[in-house]
């Protein structure tokens, strides 16, 4: 019993050695040469919110840009309202998307715009909307 468990212990510590050494900024920043921004979110005339955003590369490359409408909770995590991507390969990338939030209310959103690949968020400032 005592030689099955120190087995598993040695094989624990072997696979976490990998994770140790991958640098912390890994996963932390656009792709070489990308950079990203997102333009605000506002409430349309109809109540859904909207945002959008954009990314540029000095060459074309293969990406995927993330544009997010997020409700912000405080103490908790801040759910995803909706969602677009742009991906492909290209110089210039541009989405957006518009939603309503499951019924009228008012409440704090801000918007979010990625590569998934490498993620750097890249925020809207935070509003106070009435939204449908």
């Amino acid at each position: 019993m005592k030689s099955s468990r120190a087995k598993l212990v040695v094989a624990g510590c072997l696979l976490a050695i990998p994770a140790a050494l991958v640098p912390a900024a890994v996963g932390w920043a656009d792709p070489a040469g990308c950079g990203a921004s997102n333009g605000g979110i506002e409430s349309l005339s109809d109540g859904q919110l909207f945002t959008f955003g954009a990314g540029t590369c000095d060459t074309t490359a293969y990406g995927n840009l993330q544009v997010e409408i997020k409700h912000d909770l405080t103490l908790r995590p801040d759910p995803v309202v909706d969602h677009a991507n742009d991906i492909g390969s290209f110089r210039i990338y541009a989405t957006s998307t518009a939603s309503c939030d499951n019924g009228w209310r008012t409440a704090t959103y801000y918007g979010r715009t990625f590569f998934t690949t490498d993620t750097t968020y890249h925020d809207s400032s935070h509003r106070k909307l009435t939204v449908c």
